[in-house]
């Protein structure tokens, strides 16, 4: 899986479930929380989903150090190689 493909996947994981982000273009400098205003939850179901449609597991202490979407890209791409 490369890094366009896993940037789709979450994407579209990201326009179905935060509010407001359908049309809006997403960049991997955006973060869901403050350019977005995801909630918690919200950025856990994100995260959740496309580790299953990927079929990857990343832990949560990494997951926890994120701040953007580069940084999660990165580190699913690492998981998935």
């Amino acid at each position: 899986m490369n890094r366009s493909e896993i940037f789709t996947v979450l994407k579209s994981n990201m326009t179905a479930i935060i509010d407001g982000v359908e049309g809006v273009e997403i960049n991997e400098t955006n973060s869901m929380v403050n350019d977005f205003g995801a909630d918690s939850l919200e950025v856990v179901e994100v995260i959740s989903r496309t580790q299953r449609q990927l079929r990857i597991k990343v832990p949560r202490t990494k997951l926890s150090q994120v701040s953007n979407i580069k940084e999660l890209i990165d580190l699913f791409e690492k998981a998935a190689s």
